[in-house]
């Protein structure tokens, strides 16, 4: 009896020590209480607690709670500095691309806060002494089995939530971070064999694709065409006084600009960025397609091209597969220019001079943490919040860049004949940091609209009459049908799922339908076809 009511102690102890940890990754990982936690929230976050805390049944020793301790810890940091960077959950994506990402060590580890994530493992230090003097006990299986069962309660019960800028289907047991890795297992399973659900395409799929895939076979460009993924570029940001370089192009002549672009990607983000604005095809449904498929046949723009097509990186080519992805895209050369952004234009207009015809360049110093906003002589209030801060700064920095590219569009007779398409390739702040943002920006007065959550779209071609504007709401899978017929390729085969914002007209499928189709598309390799 005495040794089953210790054990019931130290399981309390224990499970409250948990449960204390999850509240406060909740507090650290959105910076604020700027939510309020339901009573099934808290009740979640504390069966996940009891979860692990019934494993104490299970344990003679209780020393072992120290290293179980230490383990909890570690994956609660992990996820606060992921959080950091990517604004969600570590999830099964973010495993696969693991050893990947040669270069993004620093954009990673600059998001561990000492001060905050040492609290942890403060946490735990304090109950050491209750792990080493507890005497040893015995096991209870029945008190494991109960304790178990409450805690995997929010697994059965199944619902569908929103939670830390994810959503996992039939479950509310994300509302505690501890609950995450029974989802990650089983998709990081399937990507690391290679498996990935079968889709076939059935008669109404093949209609449609027929319905859309219609023109031409071989079509060769008219137009020279450059491609300019910002990365992380949203459209709250893009004002005279942040980004007056890239602003004052908007209001050009020969200047398309559209606002409202909502961002498609979906798990891998420059990567599916690169593939909807070169090829009109959405992701794949699980995401990351620069890993799945990246050697299938792609309809690619680039490969239309004439003559050699030069992708210029802000990264080694091992980052989102490129050394696949580009001749998959139609380049026929990659260079990796690993400087800051402001270099990069310098670069870009270096390979006009030479007579490069069809460029896309990626920039990369507004990928978070944002460390380019240090270049950046905007003055901004002490009081904003540090991600606003750094985001803005970001990309007036960036926007210096841009400038030499903006003056070189409105004075070089060369460049003036090229369509020129510039885009984000996705957004990248999380939705509680939004709000932040925005009760700052509200409070202060500040005419900005950071939880707007869209994109801007800016094409220079000297086919453009005037400077049209389009302020509806708009896709990504809108940006390669607007453009094709501005380099000559509006007869090409493949228009894509969107619609040409030039002309404002009515797309002929939705954008979930397009998701459906587009996914089995790539699945089923379509295009080899």
């Amino acid at each position: 009896m005495k040794s089953n009511r210790a054990n019931w102690i130290i399981f309390g102890l224990f499970s409250l020590m948990v449960f204390a940890k999850t509240l406060l990754f909740d507090h650290f990982a959105f910076r604020e209480w700027s939510f309020e936690p339901s009573l099934l929230s808290l009740l979640c976050k504390l069966a996940a607690a009891m979860f692990f805390g019934s494993f104490i049944f299970l344990l003679r020793d209780k020393r072992w709670l120290i290293l179980l301790s230490v383990v909890l810890d570690t994956w609660f940091i992990a996820n606060l500095v992921y959080m950091r960077n990517n604004h969600i959950l570590l999830d099964g994506e973010a495993f696969n691309m693991a050893g990947n990402l040669h270069g993004y060590f620093w954009s990673v580890l600059i998001y561990i806060e000492w001060g905050i994530d040492l609290i942890f493992y403060g946490i735990t230090a304090l109950f050491c002494l209750i792990f080493l003097y507890a005497k040893k006990t015995e096991r209870s299986w029945r008190s494991w089995l109960v304790t178990c069962l409450i805690g995997l309660l929010p697994l059965i019960y199944e619902r569908t939530t929103h939670v830390y800028g994810q959503n996992f289907p039939k479950t509310v047991a994300s509302t505690s971070v501890l609950y995450a890795p029974y989802y990650i297992v089983a998709d990081y399973r399937l990507m690391i064999n290679g498996i990935q659900p079968v889709r076939p395409m059935n008669e109404e799929d093949m209609a449609q694709a027929a319905l859309l895939n219609q023109g031409q076979d071989s079509i060769t460009l008219d137009s020279p065409l450059i491609i300019v993924l910002l990365e992380s570029l949203e459209n709250w940001v893009l004002t005279p006084e942040i980004m007056p370089n890239l602003y004052r192009l908007t209001t050009n002549d020969h200047v398309f600009y559209a606002n409202r672009i909502h961002t498609q990607i979906v798990g891998a983000p420059s990567a599916d960025g690169q593939m909807i604005v070169n090829t009109g095809l959405l992701p794949i449904t699980a995401g990351g397609t620069c890993l799945h498929y990246a050697h299938n046949t792609y309809p690619a723009v680039m490969k239309l091209a004439p003559d050699s097509a030069i992708c210029l990186l802000p990264h080694d080519t091992c980052v989102w597969n490129q050394t696949a992805m580009s001749p998959a895209y139609g380049y026929d050369s990659t260079i990796c220019y690993l400087d800051i952004d402001t270099i990069l234009f310098r670069k870009l207009d270096s390979l006009v001079d030479h007579g490069y015809r069809y460029i896309q360049c990626i920039t990369q110093s507004t990928h978070a943490p944002f460390v380019n906003e240090k270049y950046s002589h905007l003055e901004l209030p002490e009081s904003m919040p540090w991600v606003m801060y750094n985001f803005i700064r970001g990309f007036n920095s960036l926007d210096d860049g841009l400038g030499y590219l903006v003056r070189k569009i409105e004075t070089d007779s060369v460049l003036q004949q090229y369509t020129i398409v510039i885009t984000g390739d996705h957004r990248i702040l999380h939705y509680e940091k939004r709000q932040q943002m925005q009760r700052y920006a509200d409070k202060h007065n500040m005419h900005l609209t950071p939880s707007d959550d869209c994109l801007p779209l800016i094409i220079y071609s000297p086919r453009i009459s005037g400077n049209p504007r389009y302020t509806a709401d708009a896709y990504q899978m809108d940006i390669y049908p607007t453009y094709m017929p501005l380099i000559g390729a509006g007869d090409f085969h493949w228009q894509g799922f969107g619609v040409n914002l030039l002309d404002k007209q009515q797309s002929a499928i939705s954008e979930d339908d397009a998701y459906i189709l587009s996914d089995k598309l790539i699945r089923n390799n379509y295009f080899a076809h």
